[in-house]
């Protein structure tokens, strides 16, 4: 197993050079410790959240990163591409990819269900049925740029051209490994296996939910010849690192308490596999919260052990990915968390492969 960041930019600083001055921080940490890779969350400032301090263009971020980090891996997680020129959205990839060497992923995906990025850009509608055939033929396009050798036309209900030679063509080739948010529906844990795509979990995908998805994928790219990895899985969840689980609480009840109440209020869809008795989502609390094992929470024997269990209950993956980008806790404690996990939980999982036989029988 491998271990990674997703930063889901949560922070409510009034200048936005401020948070992504934390992010930064964050991902140059997570390059020191030894982290293989960071999803840099992209969020579009809709209406919904109205974030001042959005970081709503990933790849700008991602190459200053790249220049203050030396081996970990990017990518936006996730570029909504159905929202922009796929034209456009290849080249600044492919120049992603060039300006870090070949340490670029690009990760692209539907949009968040709140998302109103369609109508704000004047693109019409925000049905999500339209919304999704913006998305593959965006994706049919884009891959046409990375990987046609001549000037092509192109024809579609949403896009045209002529003569399209996008440049410079990606420098990893035939183009830069691929994600998509597999959160949702089975459509594209599919479209993940027959194109041999990344699927990227989301934090709030419990185990029975990723399995279903999972199986979905496994026999897709059985029925498309292709080689099944399931280290290519990148599983998404909030890990806290603490000298107990009492502790890790306290360090987190005055930042986090708040965030929730804002979360239940703006996305109680979230909570929805987390719900206490009453089945009210203005019950959820930090304590249900971390008590139930929704978040990876507390000494790192308690958090190696939600890990484990999550690894066996999902079908396994092949890359965790500890939530980010979250002012919880101080700077100094999120410094610390990271260096705990890399330091007493890694090690104990790092021998953990989907791809060998009996992997799952073995885990325990």
């Amino acid at each position: 197993m491998n271990f990674g960041l997703f930063s889901n930019g949560e922070r409510t600083n009034k200048v936005a050079a401020d948070t992504y001055d934390e992010d930064l921080f964050e991902v140059t940490l997570a390059d020191r410790l030894g982290f293989k890779e960071a999803w840099i969350s992209e969020h579009l400032g809709t209406t919904t959240t109205g974030r001042r301090d959005t970081l709503s263009v990933a790849d700008m971020f991602i190459v200053k990163a790249a220049a203050l980090t030396k081996q970990i891996k990017l990518g936006p997680g996730v570029r909504p591409i159905g929202m922009f020129h796929p034209v456009q959205v290849a080249i600044e990839a492919a120049m992603a990819d060039h300006l870090t060497r070949g340490r670029y992923m690009f990760g692209f995906g539907f949009g968040g269900p709140a998302t109103d990025g369609m109508l704000q850009r004047g693109l019409g509608s925000n049905d999500p049925k339209l919304r999704r055939e913006r998305m593959l033929e965006a994706l049919d396009l884009i891959m046409r740029c990375w990987t046609a050798t001549v000037p092509f036309d192109y024809e579609g209900a949403f896009w045209q051209g002529k003569g399209i030679n996008a440049l410079p063509r990606p420098y990893t080739k035939p183009h830069m490994p691929v994600g998509v948010a597999n959160s949702t529906s089975n459509g594209t844990a599919e479209l993940a296996a027959r194109h041999g795509f990344m699927p990227l979990f989301s934090q709030y995908d419990e185990a029975h939910h990723m399995r279903e998805l999972h199986d979905v994928y496994v026999a897709a790219a059985r029925d498309a010849g292709r080689e099944l990895k399931l280290s290519t899985i990148r599983a998404c969840r909030f890990c806290w690192v603490s000298d107990s689980t009492t502790k890790a609480k306290e360090e987190l009840r005055p930042s986090i308490t708040p965030a929730l109440e804002r979360q239940k209020r703006t996305f109680p869809y979230h909570f929805a596999k987390c719900l206490p008795p009453s089945g009210d989502v203005m019950d959820v609390t930090w304590d249900h919260i971390v008590d139930t094992g929704h978040y990876f929470v507390g000494s790192p024997d308690r958090v190696t052990e939600l890990i484990k269990n999550h690894y066996v209950e999902s079908g396994a993956f092949g890359t965790l990915l500890l939530v980010c980008g979250k002012d919880y806790g101080t700077r100094q404690q999120r410094a610390r968390s990271m260096r705990l996990f890399m330091q007493e939980v890694a090690p104990r999982l790092k021998s953990l492969d989907p791809d060998r036989a009996g992997e799952l029988e073995a885990v325990f």
